[in-house]
């Protein structure tokens, strides 16, 4: 269902995307194949590099940060270095370039990695490493650094360290442009050059400005055949019950506009999630309050006859649940990545193309059904809507307090990262302003990197970024906040309610013994040393009173970066979860 176009040959001539550049000589590392991969990445238009400090990666310190093309950022911590990347591509969309020493080093990579992988961020890792004959012979700082992150890499590349003859330097080119490229095409996702530098590393020469392979851009072209565009509008025709399920994604407008035309179909239910990025009052778009209300005997009825998910990875184990039911329905999953992802165990088609183009192609075709699909689903969002707002009039000071003050208060256009575990969960209970832009790191939902993921995208943003974090998710990653591009638009949320507040709402764990110790894992930590020490401005409230007042002033400029940290009760937060469920559940 889709093609890439990659017309570049190889041949000795100066890249036209080169052409205008200002040549300057100056002094840059003395190992050859850099200038080159310097020119490569400049031709492409990377624009960010982020550095960890070692010694066997000193060459490309030496050369990276002296063309005046490259923003380069130094992060001593390397896990929070590649969520750091991370945040940056997640907000841009453009490639960053990570790099490391040899070792360990590479390994703390890991989590960033697979969570751009799963979730298809383009980042490009160009680790230093030992020539391959000191590999396992007890020379320090070494491990076997080819291939890996092969479970969650889209590729590797091992380059030499000195290309000299012109069959070297051309295979060394193309596999630095086939690197680059990859991370964009045919899908967006992680990739690995590792380089081996030989002893000297230190070395310095002049630059000579080489010629480098014509490059010209990757197209894509949208290949939907007219007779499977007929199929698949039969098959919808069929349906008196379809379910469109929109994972995380980025805004889209144009597939916003159209998912709203398909809601005006009576036979059709959109379902989507804050981090699905569309809404529109005729989307179910807060899923489990919804699924809360619709009792064992309806369960059938609200089943759809065809699912058509788009794009990344749900939220909500509920529908997750709801979906894996035994009854047989059809299931099509639209993805430009190609990823066959059987999610609720029904998959029998998968469309490789971006979701826009083929409701473009489709939309035309459908009919209006006979059905009462889309308003039953409707009445039961209504229904719960107006329990919701009841019993949040009511709520005692809670975590579910706490979310509807914040989500209220984010402004206009800005953007805000959920960390994983009840951050984001809760965020799906409430309605956002369609203005916001949502981000999370649902690739793998490990509770690692949140924060430096926000402070990469806070950097390059000029609008206010808001990161909402549990305690427990903001200490783990405490050196997000050790370096030096905290924006001033940034804005922590810390909610500590001492412990890992998720598990009291598993039914699970919350009938162990082993609960406060293990799975909860209390403690009295606070985030007021820790802002302080990084020249944020720190606040704290633990009332209703005391949030309203702070968050009347937290989105003001001030020149600085500001953490509220907010102390909530840990075990009325889960008594006041349930009973919201309860009240959903009530007819």
């Amino acid at each position: 269902m889709r093609k890439v176009l990659n017309s570049h040959k190889l041949a000795k001539k100066p890249c036209s995307v080169l052409k205008n550049r200002e040549l300057c000589e100056m002094m840059i590392s003395d190992k050859k194949g850099l200038e080159h991969l310097s020119l490569l990445l400049i031709a492409k238009n990377i624009k960010h590099i982020v550095f960890s400090p070692g010694s066997r990666n000193a060459p490309l310190i030496a050369t990276f940060p002296r063309y005046k093309e490259f923003s380069c950022y130094s992060i001593v911590d390397e896990r929070s270095a590649a969520f750091f990347a991370l945040g940056i591509a997640q907000k841009t969309g453009e490639t960053v370039v990570l790099s490391c020493t040899s070792g360990s080093a590479l390994l703390n990579y890991a989590p960033a990695l697979a969570e751009a992988y799963y979730q298809n961020i383009p980042l490009l890792v160009i680790s230093a490493d030992r020539p391959e004959n000191l590999i396992d012979c007890g020379d320090g700082q070494t491990i076997r650094q080819k291939n890996i992150y092969q479970n969650y890499i889209k590729k590797s590349f091992q380059l030499v360290e000195n290309p000299t003859t012109e069959k070297e330097l051309i295979d060394f080119q193309q596999n630095v442009l086939e690197a680059i490229e990859t991370t964009q095409f045919p899908d967006k996702g992680p990739v690995h050059i590792n380089i081996p530098f030989a002893e000297p590393i230190y070395g310095e020469t002049n630059s000579q400005n080489p010629e480098i392979i014509p490059i010209k851009e990757l197209a894509f072209q949208a290949d939907l055949p007219e007779n499977e565009i007929v199929k698949f509008a039969k098959r919808m025709n069929a349906s008196k019950k379809t379910m469109i399920l929109v994972g995380q994604q980025k805004p889209n407008k144009q597939l916003g506009i159209l998912l709203a035309k398909l809601a005006e179909f009576p036979s059709v239910i959109i379902l989507s999630e804050t981090t699905s990025n569309v809404s529109d009052k005729r989307f179910i778009n807060c899923i489990d309050k919804t699924l809360a209300s619709i009792t064992n005997t309806e369960q059938e009825y609200f089943m759809p006859d065809l699912l058509i998910s788009i794009n990344g990875n749900i939220v909500s184990k509920k529908i997750k649940s709801f979906l894996r039911a035994e009854k047989p329905y059809d299931h099509w999953h639209i993805d430009f990545a190609n990823r066959k992802m059987d999610t609720y165990f029904h998959l029998s088609t998968t469309i490789a193309c971006r979701a826009e183009d083929f409701l473009n192609k489709i939309i035309s075709s459908i009919q209006t059904i006979d059905s009462d699909f889309r308003a039953k689903w409707l009445e039961k969002k209504h229904q719960t809507e107006t329990i919701h707002s009841d019993f949040l009039k009511n709520a005692p000071y809670s975590d579910l307090v706490v979310f509807e003050k914040i989500l209220n208060a984010l402004p206009p256009h800005s953007s805000i990262h959920f960390a994983n575990s009840t951050p984001i969960r809760y965020s799906q209970l409430f309605n956002l302003n369609p203005t916001i832009c949502v981000d999370s790191n649902r690739g793998t939902s490990g509770i690692d990197g949140s924060i430096s993921t926000a402070v990469g995208a806070a950097f390059v943003s000029s609008d206010f970024t808001t990161v909402v974090s549990g305690d427990l998710s903001f200490f783990y990653d405490s050196n997000a906040l050790w370096n030096h591009y905290i924006s001033p638009f940034l804005r922590i949320i810390v909610i500590n309610n001492q412990g890992g507040g998720i598990f009291r709402f598993i039914e699970g764990p919350s009938k162990l013994p082993e609960l406060d110790t293990f799975f909860e894992t209390k403690h009295q930590r606070k985030a007021k040393s820790l802002a302080e020490e990084a020249g944020l401005e720190y606040l704290s409230a633990g009332s209703i009173k005391d949030l309203e007042e702070h968050l009347k002033f937290f989105f003001d400029h001030s020149g600085k970066a500001k953490l509220l940290e907010l102390f909530t009760p840990n075990e009325r937060n889960a008594e006041v979860l349930k009973a919201f469920f309860k009240a959903m559940a009530k007819r």
